[in-house]
């Protein structure tokens, strides 16, 4: 009898712990985790909720400052990317107006360098031509004094010659000579005419 009430004894305190377990956790593996780790609904709703609210006060205070200061980045890279391309396109533009020029001035420099050599072609010919017409001129003048002289000089000698015959046939008259003195008195007033 006392040992009957002995193991009645023992199976309900074995009863009593497994009721105390189970009433405890529920499982006898999650109350051996550490505190930190045991899941508690209270703790997690009040997690998600301070979540929330930081988040909210980020979005406030915090996240649209940065996003405005982002943004303002944004479009000043956005500008200078903007006023580059502008000053490279100008640049190439400068640069292309800058050939352009210099083709035109090349262009009107060789436009004139061809004009001063026809320019000096035209002159040296015009020289050559004055100078052949001067010279031809010169020649003629100079043709016409000779002729004049030729001629005045031819009738001086007639001139000459007739007075030189009035005298020859003054003395042969006067002289009244024969043959061979009178080709003698025309050999010596000859001579006297070539002398003079």
């Amino acid at each position: 009898m006392g040992s009957e009430l002995s193991g009645l004894q023992l199976a309900q305190a074995d009863e009593a712990s497994a009721h105390t377990e189970t009433a405890a956790g529920g499982h006898g593996a999650a109350s051996s985790l550490p505190p930190f780790l045991q899941f508690d609904p209270g703790v997690w709703i009040w997690t998600i909720l301070v979540f929330v609210v930081l988040l909210l006060i980020l979005r406030k205070m915090a996240w649209k400052p940065i996003i405005t200061s982002i943004e303002e980045r944004d479009k000043t890279i956005k500008d200078s990317l903007d006023q580059a391309a502008r000053i490279q396109e100008e640049t190439k533009r400068l640069t292309e107006e800058q050939n352009r020029i210099l083709a035109a001035a090349r262009s009107e420099a060789n436009t004139l360098l061809q004009s001063s050599r026809q320019a000096a072609d035209e002159l040296r010919r015009k020289l050559e031509q004055s100078a052949q017409e001067e010279k031809a001129r010169i020649v003629a003048s100079a043709q016409t004094e000779i002729e004049a002289s030729k001629r005045a000089a031819m009738s001086e000698l007639r001139k000459t010659t007739a007075e030189l015959s009035i005298q020859i046939a003054e003395k042969l008259i006067q002289s009244n000579l024969d043959e061979p003195k009178s080709r003698a008195l025309v050999d010596k007033l000859i001579n006297e005419v070539s002398a003079n």
